[in-house]
């Protein structure tokens, strides 16, 4: 976890309008820009700024931002230097302290992302020509610096966007009478969504339980609902509270220092944040980090929030550890890391991709191929990643040192899949290009001895060449589970399994064969004994969770803008990973406004219009299917069936409660009725 990409930064940003740009041609339009570049270029505070590399600029098309890192009362100087310089040019301006973060725009451009962004703007927008306004963190900042006190006035609070309520103030250039201020509320309100936080730390340590009040105390006045646990009470009654506040938090706040690292109570209430976060998105975890930079935290404490983006607090100023938390707070900044590029959604994702999202499954994989078991079992409909996860899989075998190959089945022909002689012989080939192995097929490969005899020989071969283990993955096995050999070939996976034991000082163990699959083996297997179906670990795949689909999203850049809009799709989709993907591909790129996409999402020119055609024809190519399913959609109950089955296959239904079954998404359920209402 490096400084750069751990530790969130607060900037102080200096939002600048030209009023009435929009009212001239284009040509004035340029001049007016011009003549803003070079009014902010020849600013004394831009050029200091610029020397220290403490300043960077951003167009807005009709005017700019300029974020200043370092010095505090930088932006108020610009901001009067800047009007001065353009006296004949109507400029509103609005300054506000504030997260940061870095992000790439859609051209590959380095830019800046944030509440400190977003809540200058808003400040600015309550101004008219002529004014400076300030946010009241920024206010009350620069008045305790030298000089500037009485240049700030109150003005009075305005509402923002998504109802945020802002105290602003009013920056009267020295030297000048006070301009006419904006006509605002007169007196102070508290946020109309002020956030619940739970503020933890160790009990009885300092600098942890000083901080914690000053966090409290100015968090408070902020307009947070702030609750802090240093009761002294203990037993079951405390620790279920204390779960209680936790989990129902929009945020936790946890005071990690030296002294708090072997912390149980610390433990386990960062434990319960952790799992109510994996859950459902919330509450947010804001660690922060007590002590010099160079000092290396470990223990259980630290192992748990290490992975998590914090901020840093070495004493003994609190105020920018405050700024940055109540930032935080109100408005968590989305990032799109410089790597994202917009993957079409459809087909696997490979291995490097940063839109991969990582499942249980992934873990359990990887342990299975680390340990070298047998026959591992992928299982999963249509489109939930197996093909992905093999690549997973593969790629991990790579980095351990084994050897591996992929078989995909869906490349083969119905001609090589009819005969299991051809089909064999046809396996071992592909073996050996792949693996870039030398074996004598006109001296080993024996038609006396048949198919499976020959691939087992040929395998033994292969195995015996090193010492190294080899990992098989078989993709798409369901094209050969109607093949008149498949029995038979099945059966010879199983016997390696069974060949660990009865052939101990064999070659067998260095095996471990992956098979990935949708349909139920069983339907075709009728011999159980001879089958790899009983025998092997089903790793199975599972929908994305809400906090999955809102971490994807963020690699997407935040299409989804709210946690609201997140739970919305995530109900309508219920975590199909083709479908969540996509819909945020669409948003992402604007392709699809969100409100456009949630209102034509089961049209036929809606942006699943292809996906939803297709399970039109899995579930109407087959009579029985399609009654099957009419059935469901009025709560009809049938017996299990191979109608069942194929609709599992095709990921059309799934398992619900009590073993029932279900629709995959209400996405599919509410499209199937208005097709067969139709």
């Amino acid at each position: 976890m490096t400084e750069a990409s751990a530790f969130v930064t607060v900037a102080h940003v200096l939002f600048i309008d030209m009023v009435g740009y929009s009212t001239h041609g284009t040509s004035t339009q340029s001049k007016l820009v011009a003549s803003l570049n070079t009014a902010v270029l020849q600013s004394p505070s831009y050029q200091a700024a610029t020397s220290a590399g403490a300043v960077k600029a951003l167009a807005t098309g009709d005017g700019m931002a300029l974020v200043f890192f370092t010095d505090i009362a930088a932006p108020a100087r610009c901001a009067i230097e800047i009007e001065a310089a353009l006296c004949d040019i109507p400029l509103r301006m609005g300054i506000h302290s504030g997260i940061v973060a870095p992000q790439v725009d859609i051209n590959g451009n380095d830019n800046l992302v944030g509440e400190g962004l977003n809540t200058a703007m808003r400040v600015m927008g309550f101004g008219e020509a002529g004014h400076i306004l300030l946010s009241k963190q920024y206010a009350l900042w620069l008045m305790e610096s030298d000089g500037w006190s009485e240049h700030v006035v109150f003005v009075g609070t305005g509402v923002a966007k998504h109802r945020q309520s802002i105290d602003v103030y009013h920056l009267i250039r020295p030297g000048s009478d006070p301009t006419r201020p904006p006509a605002l509320s007169a007196t102070p309100a508290r946020p109309t969504n002020p956030k619940k936080a739970v503020l933890l730390c160790r009990r009885g340590a300092q600098p942890d339980e000083e901080l914690i009040g000053a966090i409290e105390s100015k968090l408070t006045d902020f307009g947070h609902e702030v609750i802090v646990n240093l009761s002294d009470q203990r037993g079951l009654d405390w620790a279920k509270d204390v779960e209680s506040q936790i989990r129902g938090a929009d945020a936790v706040i946890a005071i990690v220092s030296p002294k708090s690292l072997r912390s149980e109570i610390l433990e386990f209430e960062l434990s319960a944040a952790i799992d109510q976060w994996e859950r459902t998105g919330r509450p947010a975890i804001l660690p922060v980090w007590v002590g010099a930079r160079e000092e290396v935290l470990r223990g259980p404490v630290a192992s748990l929030v290490e992975p998590l983006p914090g901020f840093r607090f070495e004493g003994p100023d609190h105020r920018s550890l405050i700024a940055q938390l109540d930032s935080a707070l109100r408005e968590t900044p989305t990032t799109r890391p410089a790597e994202i590029r917009f993957e079409p959604a459809g087909g696997a994702v490979p291995p490097d991709s940063p839109m991969y999202v990582e499942r249980s499954a992934d873990r359990e994989l990887r342990d299975a191929i680390t340990n070298r078991e047998s026959i591992l079992l992928v299982r999963g409909p249509r489109q939930i990643g197996k093909t992905s996860l093999l690549g997973q899989g593969s790629l991990h075998a790579e980095q351990i040192g084994a050897r591996q190959v992929t078989t995909d089945f869906q490349k083969l022909s119905a001609r090589q899949m009819d005969d299991g002689e051809l089909f064999c012989r046809l396996l071992a080939k592909t073996l050996c290009r792949q693996m870039e192995f030398e074996y004598d097929f006109e001296r080993h490969w024996d038609p006396m001895f048949g198919a499976n005899l020959n691939i087992d020989e040929f395998l033994r071969a292969l195995l015996m060449e090193s010492d190294r283990p080899l990992v098989w993955f078989l993709d798409e096995v369901d094209k050969l589970f109607p093949a008149p050999f498949s029995g038979d070939f099945f059966g010879l996976v199983r016997s390696w399994h069974n060949a660990r034991t009865t052939e101990s000082r064999g070659p067998w163990g260095r095996l471990t064969v992956v098979i990935g699959y949708a349909t139920e083996a069983h339907l075709f297997i009728q011999d159980v004994n001879q089958s790899p179906f009983n025998v092997g670990r089903v790793i199975a795949l599972d929908d994305f969770s809400l906090q999955q689909t809102l971490d994807l999203n963020t690699r997407y850049g935040g299409p989804l803008p709210t946690y609201q809009d997140a739970e919305r799709l995530h109900a309508l989709v219920g975590g199909h990973p083709y479908l969540v993907r996509r819909a945020l591909e669409v948003v992402a790129s604007s392709k699809w406004p969100l409100p456009r996409l949630f209102d034509e999402a089961m049209h036929d020119t809606g942006p699943f219009s292809d996906h939803l055609k297709r399970l039109l024809l899995s579930v109407g190519t087959l009579p029985h299917v399609t009654e099957h399913v009419k059935a469901m959609l009025v709560g009809k109950r049938a017996p299990e069936s191979d109608a069942d089955f194929r609709l599992m296959a095709s990921g059309v239904i799934k398992y619900g409660p009590a073993g029932t079954h279900v629709f995959r998404c209400r996405l599919y359920e509410q499209f199937l009725i208005e097709q067969f209402r139709a």
